[in-house]
Order: structure tokens, then sequence, then C-alpha cells
């Protein structure tokens, strides 16, 4: 349950999230919870992580813990690290692997904002680089629709185009809740 964001206009890249957390029918708001943040930042690079809770966790521990080093210039470098990555969750954080789908999926999404752009690495290790803007979590349908919208207004930046993303997940999806978080980044 979420809303991440990223978008690409004008030379920058910014992500954004929501910052609520559930459990069950139970609403962790920022309000109650200190480690509320959905996007973490490696280098030179912000991943927002829709899924499990834990997953953002294990994600952060993996990376603070890995010898190897992480390139996310291109989808190529992500996909080897969505590889590295699904293989730590199930050697070392218990992921269970029963799905009946050609590939084992890690049960959730990433959004990663650089300054080589915006890119995707789904649950299946899929990679997509992004021109425009892209959304995931449950308020997904609605920050899509939303970003569509305003897009093309020269009024609006990257930053007006992802807060607004994510203000509609957060309207209308029963899993997204204000505060949002953003960062933005120059584009080489």
């Amino acid at each position: 349950m979420s809303t991440i964001v990223v978008v690409r206009k004008d030379g920058k890249a910014v992500i954004a999230a929501d910052t609520l957390t559930t459990c069950g029918n139970t609403k962790e708001s920022a309000e109650y919870v200190v480690n509320h943040q959905k996007i973490l930042k490696y280098e030179n690079n912000y991943l927002g992580i829709s899924g499990s809770a834990s997953l953002q966790i294990a994600v952060q521990s993996f990376l603070s813990n890995t010898k190897k080093d992480f390139s996310f210039a291109r989808a190529e470098d992500i996909y080897k690290f969505g590889l590295s990555l699904h293989s730590e969750l199930k050697d070392k954080h218990f992921l269970r692997p029963d799905d009946e789908e050609d590939f084992e999926t890690f049960r959730g999404d990433i959004l990663i904002a650089n300054r080589h752009g915006i890119f995707g690495l789904s649950s299946y290790r899929y990679v997509q680089e992004y021109s425009k803007f892209y959304a995931n979590g449950s308020g997904s349908e609605y920050a899509l629709g939303a970003m569509f919208a305003v897009y093309g207004d020269s009024e609006k930046s990257a930053e007006d185009i992802a807060k607004i993303g994510v203000q509609a997940g957060t309207e209308f999806d029963d899993g997204s809740a204000t505060p949002i978080n953003s960062h933005t980044i120059e584009l080489i």
C-alpha cells in the first residue's frame, strides 16, 4: 500500500512518495512512525519501494552491507542489481519462493531516480526506463491519471507533477496518506 512516483521533465528527475504504512486494518501514519520514509538513498540514487514494509528494510540492509558497487545508470545495470537483491532476499531474508509464475517474485516494486533518468524495477526483475513519469503502489492508478492530466502544462515543474501524483493517491487510495516526501535530481 503506497503511492510512489517518478517524473522526468526539463532536465530534472523527481521521486516522491506518501508516508503511510498499514498493518491489516491498522494505519501507521508519519505522526506515529519515525521511520516512515518510503524512499531510500543509495549513493546518488533514490529508490522508492512499494510492497511489504519489510522489503524496504531488507533492501536497505542489503545495500548497506554488500561489498558490491551497484550502478543504476542503465536498465541492464538495474537488472543485475535485481538479480543480486533477489538472491539475497532468498538466502538471508527468508523470501518464500512459492510462486507459480515463470520467475519468482520478490513481492514489491522499486522506482529509481538518478542523474541518468527514471527507472522501474518490477518484482519479476523487469526493468523499464521511463521518458516522462510512472507510479507504483496501490495509489498508482490515481497518480498516473493526475500526472497525465498536468504533465503538458508548461507551468508545472517535475516536482509539481510528482507531488500532484502522490496527492491524488493520498486523496483516493486508502493505503496512502500525507505527508509527502520528495527528492529532486539534476539530469546529466
